[in-house]
Protein backbone atom coordinates (compact mmCIF):
# COMPACT_ATOMS: atom_id res chain seq x y z
CA UNK A 1 0.00 0.00 0.00
CA UNK A 2 1.49 3.20 -0.99
CA UNK A 3 2.87 5.10 1.99
CA UNK A 4 1.48 9.24 1.33
CA UNK A 5 3.58 12.20 3.26
CA UNK A 6 1.32 15.24 3.37
CA UNK A 7 3.39 18.11 3.60
CA UNK A 8 1.69 22.01 4.34
CA UNK A 9 1.69 24.77 6.92
CA UNK A 10 -1.57 23.45 9.12
CA UNK A 11 -1.58 19.40 9.78
CA UNK A 12 -5.03 17.23 9.64
CA UNK A 13 -7.48 18.38 11.84
CA UNK A 14 -11.54 18.55 12.49
CA UNK A 15 -11.45 22.33 13.00
CA UNK A 16 -9.23 24.13 11.00
CA UNK A 17 -10.01 24.91 7.25
CA UNK A 18 -7.49 23.65 5.50
CA UNK A 19 -6.51 20.48 7.94
CA UNK A 20 -10.33 19.45 7.76
CA UNK A 21 -9.55 20.08 3.79
CA UNK A 22 -7.06 17.56 3.72
CA UNK A 23 -8.06 15.35 5.97
CA UNK A 24 -11.23 14.80 4.06
CA UNK A 25 -9.01 15.01 1.04
CA UNK A 26 -6.62 12.25 1.89
CA UNK A 27 -9.25 9.92 3.71
CA UNK A 28 -9.18 7.10 1.13
CA UNK A 29 -5.86 6.06 2.82
CA UNK A 30 -5.71 4.87 6.34
CA UNK A 31 -3.82 6.39 9.39
CA UNK A 32 -0.84 3.83 9.08
CA UNK A 33 -0.98 4.67 5.04
CA UNK A 34 -0.42 8.59 6.10
CA UNK A 35 2.63 10.79 7.43
CA UNK A 36 2.66 14.64 7.74
CA UNK A 37 5.29 17.45 8.29
CA UNK A 38 3.83 20.29 8.98
CA UNK A 39 4.12 23.67 10.79
CA UNK A 40 1.14 25.37 12.82
CA UNK A 41 0.41 24.86 16.43
CA UNK A 42 -2.26 21.99 16.25
CA UNK A 43 -1.93 18.98 17.82
CA UNK A 44 -1.14 16.08 15.32
CA UNK A 45 -4.37 13.86 14.63
CA UNK A 46 -3.25 10.28 14.99
CA UNK A 47 -6.85 8.84 13.55
CA UNK A 48 -5.75 10.58 10.39
CA UNK A 49 -1.27 9.70 10.15
CA UNK A 50 0.49 7.33 12.44
CA UNK A 51 3.76 9.68 12.25
CA UNK A 52 4.25 13.28 12.66
CA UNK A 53 7.12 16.04 12.28
CA UNK A 54 5.78 18.85 13.72
CA UNK A 55 7.54 22.94 13.98
CA UNK A 56 6.33 25.56 14.89
CA UNK A 57 7.20 29.01 14.62
CA UNK A 58 7.92 29.54 18.11
CA UNK A 59 10.04 26.73 17.96
CA UNK A 60 11.83 27.99 15.06
CA UNK A 61 12.84 31.36 17.03
CA UNK A 62 13.78 29.94 19.87
CA UNK A 63 16.01 27.35 18.27
CA UNK A 64 18.27 30.81 17.54
CA UNK A 65 18.43 30.65 21.64
CA UNK A 66 19.92 27.07 21.61
CA UNK A 67 16.62 25.55 23.02
CA UNK A 68 15.38 22.08 21.63
CA UNK A 69 12.31 21.26 21.28
CA UNK A 70 10.53 17.66 20.08
CA UNK A 71 9.20 17.45 16.49
CA UNK A 72 8.64 13.94 15.81
CA UNK A 73 5.34 12.12 17.46
CA UNK A 74 4.32 8.91 17.00
CA UNK A 75 1.15 6.55 18.54
CA UNK A 76 2.32 4.40 20.83
CA UNK A 77 6.12 4.78 20.55
CA UNK A 78 7.94 4.40 23.54
CA UNK A 79 6.12 7.35 25.73
CA UNK A 80 2.98 7.02 23.81
CA UNK A 81 3.68 9.31 21.78
CA UNK A 82 2.66 12.17 24.44
CA UNK A 83 4.73 15.66 24.76
CA UNK A 84 4.77 18.38 27.21
CA UNK A 85 3.27 20.92 25.08
CA UNK A 86 0.49 18.53 23.51
CA UNK A 87 -2.10 15.47 23.77
CA UNK A 88 -1.20 11.96 22.73
CA UNK A 89 -3.82 11.80 19.97
CA UNK A 90 -6.35 13.10 18.36
CA UNK A 91 -7.11 17.11 17.26
CA UNK A 92 -8.27 18.15 20.36
CA UNK A 93 -6.24 20.59 23.10
CA UNK A 94 -4.46 23.77 22.69
CA UNK A 95 -1.70 22.45 20.65
CA UNK A 96 1.93 24.35 21.08
CA UNK A 97 2.11 28.01 21.93
CA UNK A 98 0.82 30.52 19.32
CA UNK A 99 2.77 33.46 17.94
CA UNK A 100 1.20 36.72 19.73
CA UNK A 101 -2.32 37.53 17.86
CA UNK A 102 -0.56 40.95 17.01
CA UNK A 103 2.67 39.43 14.97
CA UNK A 104 -0.08 37.65 13.24
CA UNK A 105 -1.68 40.93 12.09
CA UNK A 106 1.73 41.29 10.11
CA UNK A 107 0.69 38.51 8.34
CA UNK A 108 0.71 41.00 4.44
CA UNK A 109 3.86 43.21 5.85
CA UNK A 110 6.05 41.77 3.37
CA UNK A 111 9.20 43.42 5.05
CA UNK A 112 8.24 40.85 7.92
CA UNK A 113 6.98 38.33 5.66
CA UNK A 114 10.50 37.94 4.07
CA UNK A 115 12.06 38.11 7.83
CA UNK A 116 9.98 35.03 8.65
CA UNK A 117 11.35 32.83 5.65
CA UNK A 118 14.90 33.69 5.84
CA UNK A 119 14.28 32.90 9.44
CA UNK A 120 12.78 30.26 8.81
CA UNK A 121 15.68 29.13 6.04
CA UNK A 122 18.77 30.02 8.57
CA UNK A 123 17.38 28.22 11.51
CA UNK A 124 18.60 25.79 13.30
CA UNK A 125 15.21 23.78 13.90
CA UNK A 126 16.71 20.69 13.31
CA UNK A 127 16.45 20.48 9.07
CA UNK A 128 18.67 16.70 9.55
CA UNK A 129 16.12 15.32 11.94
CA UNK A 130 13.38 16.00 9.62
CA UNK A 131 15.33 14.52 6.52
CA UNK A 132 16.24 11.87 8.85
CA UNK A 133 12.28 11.29 9.73
CA UNK A 134 11.10 11.57 6.07
CA UNK A 135 14.14 9.02 5.40
CA UNK A 136 12.16 6.28 8.01
CA UNK A 137 8.52 7.08 7.09
CA UNK A 138 9.95 6.35 3.23
CA UNK A 139 7.08 7.66 1.82
CA UNK A 140 6.29 6.61 -1.80
CA UNK A 141 4.54 9.52 -2.44
CA UNK A 142 4.48 13.40 -1.50
CA UNK A 143 1.66 15.74 -1.55
CA UNK A 144 2.18 19.29 -0.62
CA UNK A 145 -0.77 22.24 -0.14
CA UNK A 146 0.53 25.06 -1.46
CA UNK A 147 0.75 27.82 -0.11
CA UNK A 148 2.96 31.29 -0.54
CA UNK A 149 6.12 30.53 1.25
CA UNK A 150 9.38 30.47 0.15
CA UNK A 151 10.88 28.28 2.66
CA UNK A 152 8.23 25.18 2.13
CA UNK A 153 8.83 25.29 -1.42
CA UNK A 154 12.13 24.98 -1.07
CA UNK A 155 12.17 22.43 1.39
CA UNK A 156 9.51 20.33 -0.84
CA UNK A 157 12.12 20.59 -3.66
CA UNK A 158 14.83 19.22 -1.75
CA UNK A 159 13.16 16.69 -0.44
CA UNK A 160 11.75 15.93 -3.76
CA UNK A 161 15.52 15.44 -4.76
CA UNK A 162 16.22 13.47 -1.69
CA UNK A 163 13.25 11.19 -1.92
CA UNK A 164 13.14 10.76 -5.67
CA UNK A 165 9.53 9.74 -5.65
CA UNK A 166 6.41 11.23 -7.29
CA UNK A 167 5.09 14.86 -5.89
CA UNK A 168 1.65 15.90 -6.17
CA UNK A 169 0.27 19.25 -5.41
CA UNK A 170 -2.95 20.37 -3.85
CA UNK A 171 -4.65 23.99 -4.63
CA UNK A 172 -6.96 25.73 -2.69
CA UNK A 173 -5.77 29.19 -3.19
CA UNK A 174 -4.69 31.33 -6.25
CA UNK A 175 -1.44 32.03 -4.39
CA UNK A 176 0.14 31.38 -7.74
CA UNK A 177 -1.40 33.35 -10.16
CA UNK A 178 -0.86 36.58 -8.72
CA UNK A 179 -0.43 39.14 -11.58
CA UNK A 180 3.08 40.89 -11.00
CA UNK A 181 1.90 43.86 -12.68
CA UNK A 182 -0.07 44.69 -9.37
CA UNK A 183 2.35 44.59 -6.97
CA UNK A 184 5.45 46.87 -6.17
CA UNK A 185 8.44 46.96 -4.62
CA UNK A 186 9.53 44.03 -1.81
CA UNK A 187 5.71 42.33 -2.31
CA UNK A 188 6.33 42.20 -5.85
CA UNK A 189 10.31 40.73 -5.29
CA UNK A 190 8.18 38.33 -3.22
CA UNK A 191 6.11 37.10 -5.15
CA UNK A 192 8.54 37.12 -8.71
CA UNK A 193 10.12 34.61 -6.05
CA UNK A 194 7.15 32.48 -5.43
CA UNK A 195 6.57 32.41 -9.08
CA UNK A 196 9.86 31.01 -10.06
CA UNK A 197 9.83 28.25 -7.17
CA UNK A 198 6.30 27.27 -8.51
CA UNK A 199 7.43 26.73 -12.03
CA UNK A 200 9.85 24.25 -10.27
CA UNK A 201 7.10 22.57 -8.14
CA UNK A 202 5.36 22.44 -11.68
CA UNK A 203 7.46 21.22 -13.52
CA UNK A 204 8.52 18.70 -10.54
CA UNK A 205 4.56 17.40 -10.19
CA UNK A 206 3.49 14.47 -11.37
CA UNK A 207 -0.35 15.58 -10.77
CA UNK A 208 -1.87 18.65 -10.03
CA UNK A 209 -5.26 18.95 -7.92
CA UNK A 210 -7.48 21.87 -8.06
CA UNK A 211 -10.68 22.61 -5.90
CA UNK A 212 -12.49 24.15 -8.35
CA UNK A 213 -12.84 24.20 -12.15
CA UNK A 214 -11.96 27.74 -12.27
CA UNK A 215 -8.82 27.52 -10.35
CA UNK A 216 -7.60 24.54 -12.61
CA UNK A 217 -8.25 26.86 -15.51
CA UNK A 218 -6.39 29.81 -14.51
CA UNK A 219 -3.12 27.92 -12.60
CA UNK A 220 -3.05 25.86 -16.59
CA UNK A 221 -3.14 28.84 -18.79
CA UNK A 222 -0.09 30.43 -16.59
CA UNK A 223 1.66 27.17 -15.98
CA UNK A 224 0.83 24.68 -19.03
CA UNK A 225 2.20 20.90 -19.25
CA UNK A 226 0.79 18.59 -15.89
CA UNK A 227 -1.99 16.91 -15.65
CA UNK A 228 -4.67 17.75 -13.58
CA UNK A 229 -7.72 17.14 -11.90
CA UNK A 230 -10.35 18.82 -10.00
CA UNK A 231 -11.64 17.30 -6.10
CA UNK A 232 -14.15 19.36 -4.50
CA UNK A 233 -14.00 20.61 -0.88
CA UNK A 234 -15.80 17.31 0.85
CA UNK A 235 -17.79 16.56 3.48
CA UNK A 236 -19.86 13.11 5.01
CA UNK A 237 -23.71 13.34 4.16
CA UNK A 238 -25.03 12.17 7.59
CA UNK A 239 -27.18 14.44 8.63
CA UNK A 240 -31.36 14.15 9.34
CA UNK A 241 -33.29 15.34 6.36
CA UNK A 242 -34.66 18.18 5.63
CA UNK A 243 -38.37 18.69 7.48
CA UNK A 244 -39.87 22.21 8.13
CA UNK A 245 -41.10 22.58 11.59
CA UNK A 246 -43.30 25.62 10.69
CA UNK A 247 -44.28 27.48 7.18
CA UNK A 248 -42.00 30.25 8.58
CA UNK A 249 -38.60 30.08 8.37
CA UNK A 250 -37.33 30.03 12.59
CA UNK A 251 -33.53 29.23 12.15
CA UNK A 252 -31.08 31.34 9.81
CA UNK A 253 -27.17 30.07 10.11
CA UNK A 254 -24.24 31.26 9.33
CA UNK A 255 -20.79 29.54 10.34
CA UNK A 256 -17.46 29.47 8.99
CA UNK A 257 -14.83 32.80 8.95
CA UNK A 258 -16.10 36.18 9.04
CA UNK A 259 -13.03 38.07 8.48
CA UNK A 260 -12.35 39.31 4.84
CA UNK A 261 -14.84 41.32 4.50
CA UNK A 262 -17.54 38.93 4.87
CA UNK A 263 -19.38 40.68 8.17
CA UNK A 264 -20.92 43.65 5.79
CA UNK A 265 -22.17 41.53 4.01
CA UNK A 266 -23.73 39.49 6.50
CA UNK A 267 -24.87 42.95 8.08
CA UNK A 268 -26.71 43.51 4.22
CA UNK A 269 -28.74 40.16 4.71
CA UNK A 270 -29.88 41.03 8.55
CA UNK A 271 -31.20 44.18 7.22
CA UNK A 272 -32.96 42.93 4.67
CA UNK A 273 -34.73 39.87 7.21
CA UNK A 274 -35.66 43.11 9.16
CA UNK A 275 -37.44 44.43 6.61
CA UNK A 276 -39.61 41.11 6.29
CA UNK A 277 -39.95 40.18 9.91
CA UNK A 278 -38.07 41.99 12.84
CA UNK A 279 -38.23 39.37 14.70
CA UNK A 280 -35.59 37.17 12.23
CA UNK A 281 -32.45 36.92 13.43
CA UNK A 282 -29.04 35.62 12.10
CA UNK A 283 -27.44 32.86 14.40
CA UNK A 284 -23.20 33.44 13.65
CA UNK A 285 -20.94 30.96 14.76
CA UNK A 286 -17.63 31.52 14.35
CA UNK A 287 -14.27 33.52 15.60
CA UNK A 288 -14.70 37.11 15.29
CA UNK A 289 -12.10 39.84 15.78
CA UNK A 290 -11.85 43.34 16.57
CA UNK A 291 -13.54 45.61 14.45
CA UNK A 292 -15.85 42.51 13.11
CA UNK A 293 -16.57 41.28 16.20
CA UNK A 294 -18.01 44.69 17.32
CA UNK A 295 -19.91 44.64 14.34
CA UNK A 296 -21.67 41.70 14.62
CA UNK A 297 -22.57 41.92 18.68
CA UNK A 298 -23.91 45.22 17.56
CA UNK A 299 -26.38 45.04 14.79
CA UNK A 300 -29.59 44.16 14.96
CA UNK A 301 -30.88 40.81 13.48
CA UNK A 302 -27.54 39.21 14.14
CA UNK A 303 -26.83 37.05 17.35
CA UNK A 304 -22.84 35.87 18.04
CA UNK A 305 -22.15 33.01 19.57
CA UNK A 306 -18.72 32.22 18.71
CA UNK A 307 -16.88 29.29 17.85
CA UNK A 308 -18.51 26.12 18.38
CA UNK A 309 -17.23 22.40 18.33
CA UNK A 310 -17.74 20.57 15.58
CA UNK A 311 -20.25 17.74 16.85
CA UNK A 312 -22.51 21.09 18.80
CA UNK A 313 -22.32 22.82 14.94
CA UNK A 314 -23.33 19.35 13.35
CA UNK A 315 -26.89 19.70 15.07
CA UNK A 316 -27.01 23.06 14.53
CA UNK A 317 -26.91 22.61 11.32
CA UNK A 318 -29.08 19.81 11.45
CA UNK A 319 -31.94 22.93 13.25
CA UNK A 320 -31.55 25.13 10.40
CA UNK A 321 -34.22 25.95 7.61
CA UNK A 322 -32.35 28.56 6.07
CA UNK A 323 -27.95 28.35 5.61
CA UNK A 324 -25.95 31.24 4.98
CA UNK A 325 -22.64 31.86 2.73
CA UNK A 326 -22.12 35.45 2.05
CA UNK A 327 -18.39 36.63 0.44
CA UNK A 328 -17.58 40.16 -0.05
CA UNK A 329 -18.32 43.27 -2.34
CA UNK A 330 -15.63 45.75 -1.46
CA UNK A 331 -13.65 45.62 -5.05
CA UNK A 332 -10.33 45.14 -3.51
CA UNK A 333 -11.28 42.20 -1.29
CA UNK A 334 -12.85 40.74 -3.95
CA UNK A 335 -10.16 40.87 -6.60
CA UNK A 336 -8.09 39.26 -3.81
CA UNK A 337 -10.61 36.11 -3.33
CA UNK A 338 -11.93 36.39 -6.44
CA UNK A 339 -10.62 32.58 -6.48
CA UNK A 340 -11.53 31.31 -3.34
CA UNK A 341 -13.27 28.58 -2.31
CA UNK A 342 -15.29 28.25 0.89
CA UNK A 343 -15.07 24.58 2.64
CA UNK A 344 -18.24 25.31 3.64
CA UNK A 345 -19.74 24.96 0.24
CA UNK A 346 -19.42 20.91 0.68
CA UNK A 347 -20.68 20.84 4.30
CA UNK A 348 -23.57 22.90 3.36
CA UNK A 349 -24.92 20.83 0.74
CA UNK A 350 -23.79 17.54 2.26
CA UNK A 351 -26.19 18.71 5.21
CA UNK A 352 -29.31 18.73 2.48
CA UNK A 353 -30.58 22.40 3.61
CA UNK A 354 -31.65 25.12 1.84
CA UNK A 355 -28.30 27.34 1.18
CA UNK A 356 -28.58 31.17 0.52
CA UNK A 357 -25.31 32.61 -1.19
CA UNK A 358 -25.09 36.35 -1.26
CA UNK A 359 -21.99 36.99 -3.10
CA UNK A 360 -20.23 38.11 -6.44
CA UNK A 361 -20.85 36.28 -9.50
CA UNK A 362 -17.18 36.32 -10.58
CA UNK A 363 -16.00 34.57 -7.27
CA UNK A 364 -15.55 30.58 -8.23
CA UNK A 365 -17.50 29.74 -5.28
CA UNK A 366 -20.85 31.91 -6.68
CA UNK A 367 -20.22 30.34 -10.55
CA UNK A 368 -20.11 26.73 -9.11
CA UNK A 369 -23.11 27.33 -6.98
CA UNK A 370 -25.25 28.71 -10.02
CA UNK A 371 -24.12 26.00 -12.26
CA UNK A 372 -25.95 23.66 -9.91
CA UNK A 373 -29.02 24.67 -11.28
CA UNK A 374 -31.05 24.77 -8.32
CA UNK A 375 -29.16 23.41 -5.21
CA UNK A 376 -28.34 27.20 -3.35
CA UNK A 377 -30.16 30.18 -4.14
CA UNK A 378 -27.72 32.77 -5.86
CA UNK A 379 -28.18 36.61 -5.28
CA UNK A 380 -25.36 38.61 -6.48
CA UNK A 381 -26.94 41.79 -6.42
CA UNK A 382 -28.38 43.56 -3.24
CA UNK A 383 -31.24 44.85 -4.84
CA UNK A 384 -32.43 41.04 -5.50
CA UNK A 385 -31.75 40.16 -1.76
CA UNK A 386 -34.90 41.10 0.30
CA UNK A 387 -37.23 39.14 -2.96
CA UNK A 388 -35.16 36.21 -2.54
CA UNK A 389 -35.21 35.66 1.04
CA UNK A 390 -39.02 36.52 1.61
CA UNK A 391 -39.67 33.70 -0.57
CA UNK A 392 -37.17 31.20 1.20
CA UNK A 393 -38.46 32.99 4.84
CA UNK A 394 -42.19 32.41 3.90
CA UNK A 395 -42.38 29.17 1.84
CA UNK A 396 -41.24 26.09 3.46
CA UNK A 397 -42.04 24.03 0.16
CA UNK A 398 -40.09 26.05 -1.51
CA UNK A 399 -36.94 25.59 0.98
CA UNK A 400 -37.28 22.00 1.09
CA UNK A 401 -36.85 21.71 -2.96
CA UNK A 402 -33.72 23.87 -2.33
CA UNK A 403 -32.60 21.39 0.27
CA UNK A 404 -33.61 18.29 -1.49
CA UNK A 405 -31.37 19.77 -4.75
CA UNK A 406 -28.65 20.56 -2.70
CA UNK A 407 -28.06 17.17 -1.08
CA UNK A 408 -28.38 15.41 -4.54
CA UNK A 409 -25.43 17.94 -4.91
CA UNK A 410 -23.64 17.17 -2.06
CA UNK A 411 -23.76 13.64 -2.78
CA UNK A 412 -22.41 13.40 -6.87
CA UNK A 413 -19.71 16.06 -6.01
CA UNK A 414 -18.63 16.43 -2.85
CA UNK A 415 -19.06 12.94 -0.30
CA UNK A 416 -16.56 12.51 1.29
CA UNK A 417 -15.82 8.49 -0.03
CA UNK A 418 -16.58 8.97 -3.53
CA UNK A 419 -14.29 12.34 -3.08
CA UNK A 420 -11.43 10.56 -1.77
CA UNK A 421 -12.21 7.43 -3.54
CA UNK A 422 -11.62 9.18 -7.04
CA UNK A 423 -8.30 10.90 -5.74
CA UNK A 424 -6.69 7.80 -4.32
CA UNK A 425 -7.73 6.09 -7.59
CA UNK A 426 -6.56 8.54 -10.16
CA UNK A 427 -3.71 8.97 -8.31
CA UNK A 428 -2.76 5.07 -8.03
CA UNK A 429 -3.40 5.12 -11.86
CA UNK A 430 -0.84 8.17 -12.73
CA UNK A 431 1.54 7.46 -9.93
CA UNK A 432 1.66 3.51 -10.75
CA UNK A 433 1.41 3.00 -7.00
CA UNK A 434 -0.20 -0.09 -5.64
Amino acid sequence: MPKLLMISHSGFSDENANGITMKNLLSAWTAEEKAELYFDVQPPDFRAASACFRVTDLQMLRSFLGKKSRHIFFPGGEDGGASEDMPASGSCGSGAPKIPAGLKRLKYCFPVKWLRELLWMWGPWGKRAMETWVDTVAPEAMIYMVGESIFMDRLVLRLVKRVGKPLILYHSEAYRIIPLSERHGIERAYYRQTSRLYQQLNDAAALVIYNSAMLQCAYENQYPGTEGMVAYNSAVCDFRPYVPSEEKAQQIVYFGNTGVGRVDSLIAVAQALETIDPALEIQVYGTAQGEDLEKLRCTRGIRYHGFVPPAQLHGIIEQADLLLHVESFDEKIRKKLRYAFSTKIAQCLCAGRCLVTFAPMDTASTQYLASLHGAAAVVCRQENLRAMLEVLVNDAAVRAAYAARALDAGKKNHAMEKTSGCVRKRMEERLRLK
